[in-house]
This record gives structure tokens, C-alpha cells and sequence, in this order.
């Protein structure tokens, strides 16, 4: 897959391209998903490039003791940063608050971070974080929307675009970004017994219900598991992929590109493993590696994530995921 420059409407038509983008961004949900659920078993240091280092295995292959076992916390958030009066949430004043209760979780995955990355970085205290692909953003240039806040150190990050589009002004206007996935290797543990690493991919998948829109979420699930195989299974890293989908385990024509993705990169969905008895678009998905287990302990939707009058932040509800982590 090979990364790809957005193709926009012209300048002119900047104001009802964005508008008629907002379905696509939103992925095509509704304006608010249902309650919040739950399921139950300061110096920042700026990370924008691939970088070299790449090792061969998740933990240590010495003959001494593994690593000792953890848990991380992961966050995934469509942040619904377009402009304000286009965003269909209210970005100008909720980023802000948005920003200090990303603190609460150890690695943020967001989607949507167009046009107030600023803002929604204010208060975050994680060291490492993403640089965004457009800052400042230009209305013909959307980027990807796709930038993360960790507790833990980040490697070789990268950002790739699905590789295809549909859309200009119709079909959800999803060529007006560059909608397609980011990776990092991340550590979660660097110690006397080895280091415990894990291979972490964030994605927006197309939107839009046209013929064409169901072909490229069909290419782009079997495109990323294959990817996925090749750079982090192959090597022996655990996974951990997450983001804003657009596919529903319920809906006859998601079910085909969810075989693909989950089945073709052998994907556990936290949400089923743990029965949580919810179905979203927003998604945390996981596999083990060669020295290291994964296994979702709790699933929830954060209740936190509202307004003081009680509206929620954005269109999309986070979904928060904490996974154990186990080295051999």
C-alpha cells in the first residue's frame, strides 16, 4: 500500500465539500451512539518519522527471566475535528475539555484530529505524541486525522493511505482526506529482563454506502491484514489495532471485510471476547506475538466524556480498552 496525496474540490467549493464530507468523517453513525457500557474480565517528546531500530522479537530471548507481566490502557476517540458549523459536534468548545481526560489513559488512538490538534493537545501530559500530517491544517490538504498521546516510547511511526477513495461530492466525500491507517512500535517495557514491545495500528476506514464505497473497505481490510502479517506477526510482535472502522459485525454487507481484517491478521475483537454485548463502529482488536500474550481484561465506553450540561464530546463515543499483557 503506498501512501497517497488527497484530491480536493476546488477552493470555491471548500465550504459545501466540507459540509457534504461530514458523513463520511462521522463514518456514517449516528449522530450519537448509546450509553456509555462496560465490560469486565510535561516534556513531550514529538514522533513524526519512520526511524531506524527495528529489532526481530517483542521480549528478550536471553536464557534469564521474561519481563514481568503488565496491563496498558488504551483509548480510541473520533474527535469529529472538522470546522466548526461543519463538524456535525461542537469542536470549538468541546476540544478543550476533551483534552485533559485523554490524561486518564496510558496510549490515545484519535481520529479526526483535523483542525484543532491544538486544542486538543493543550492539557495532554503524555511525553510522546504525533505530529499531525498538516499543522496548521489547509482546507485542501485534510491530512489523515490520525494522531496518538502515549505514556510509552514510539518507533518507526508511519502513516499509510488505504491506496484508493471514493468520493468528491457524494458517497460520503471520503477523497477529500486521506483517509488510510498510522503504525508505531511501541514499548511498553524496557528493563534488566528485556524490553516488551508491541506493534500498534490506527486507523479511519472509508465510509459511505455506495457500490464502490463497500469495495475499497473489502481491499482495504484484506490490503491491512496482509500488511499486518508481514511487518508484525512475521517478526513476532504482539498487535494492537484500533480506530474508527465504519464496519458493523451486524450489517450482512461489513461482515466480508471484518473476515477479512480480523480472520486474515488472526484478530481477537476485545468487545466479543469480553461479551460486552455492544456493537460500534469504534473498535480495539489484538493478537499475541511469539513472546508475548494479549488478552482483554475490560472494555467500556468512558462515561466521562461529556459536556457540564451532559452532551456528549463528539458524534463518535471513545471506547477504552485495558489489555494484559503477559511476556514468555
Amino acid at each position: 500500500m503506498t501512501t497517497k496525496t488527497a484530491t480536493l474540490a476546488p477552493l470555491l467549493l471548500a465550504p459545501v465539500v466540507l459540509a457534504l464530507a461530514l458523513s463520511g468523517c462521522s463514518g456514517g453513525s449516528t449522530s450519537t451512539e448509546s450509553a456509555a457500557t462496560s465490560a469486565s474480565a510535561s516534556d513531550s517528546t514529538t514522533v513524526d518519522t519512520a526511524s531506524s531500530g527495528e529489532s526481530s522479537s517483542s521480549s528478550t530471548t536471553d536464557d534469564g527471566p521474561p519481563p514481568p507481566p503488565g496491563e496498558v490502557q488504551v483509548l480510541t476517540y473520533n474527535v469529529a475535528g472538522l470546522p466548526q458549523g461543519i463538524s456535525s459536534s461542537n469542536p470549538e468548545e468541546f476540544m478543550p475539555l476533551i483534552s485533559p481526560l485523554l490524561n486518564s489513559y496510558e496510549l490515545v488512538l484519535a481520529q479526526e484530529d483535523f483542525y484543532y490538534h491544538a486544542q486538543l493537545a493543550a492539557d495532554v501530559t503524555h511525553p510522546y505524541r504525533t505530529t499531525p500530517w498538516m499543522e496548521p491544517p489547509d482546507v485542501l490538504d485534510l491530512g489523515d486525522g490520525l494522531n496518538r498521546f502515549s505514556i510509552y516510547p514510539m518507533d518507526l511511526h508511519e502513516r499509510i493511505g488505504w491506496g484508493d477513495c471514493n468520493g468528491q461530492l457524494d458517497c460520503a466525500s471520503d477523497c477529500l482526506a486521506t483517509k488510510g491507517w498510522s503504525f508505531a512500535r511501541t514499548t511498553l517495557y524496557d528493563g534488566d529482563e528485556g524490553k516488551v514491545e508491541v506493534d500498534v495500528y490506527n486507523l479511519h476506514m472509508e465510509a459511505g454506502g455506495c457500490p464502490e464505497d463497500i469495495v475499497i473497505r473489502q481491499k482495504s481490510c484484506e490490503n491491512l491484514a496482509a500488511e499486518i502479517m508481514a511487518r508484525s506477526v512475521s517478526a513476532g510482535y504482539p498487535v494492537i489495532v484500533a480506530g474508527d472502522f465504519n464496519l458493523r459485525e451486524n450489517d450482512p454487507e461489513d461482515v466480508a471485510p471484518l473476515d477479512a481484517l480480523i480472520g486474515g491478521a488472526g484478530l481477537t475483537d476485545a468487545c466479543q471476547h469480553l461479551d460486552c454485548g455492544d456493537i460500534r463502529i469504534d473498535k480495539v482488536l489484538y493478537r499475541d506475538g511469539a513472546d508475548v500474550t494479549l488478552e482483554a481484561i475490560h472494555w467500556e465506553v468512558p462515561p466521562e466524556f461529556v459536556s457540564p450540561e451532559g452532551v456528549d464530546l463528539s458524534d463518535h463515543l471513545p471506547v477504552a480498552v485495558r489489555l494484559a499483557y503477559t511476556p514468555q
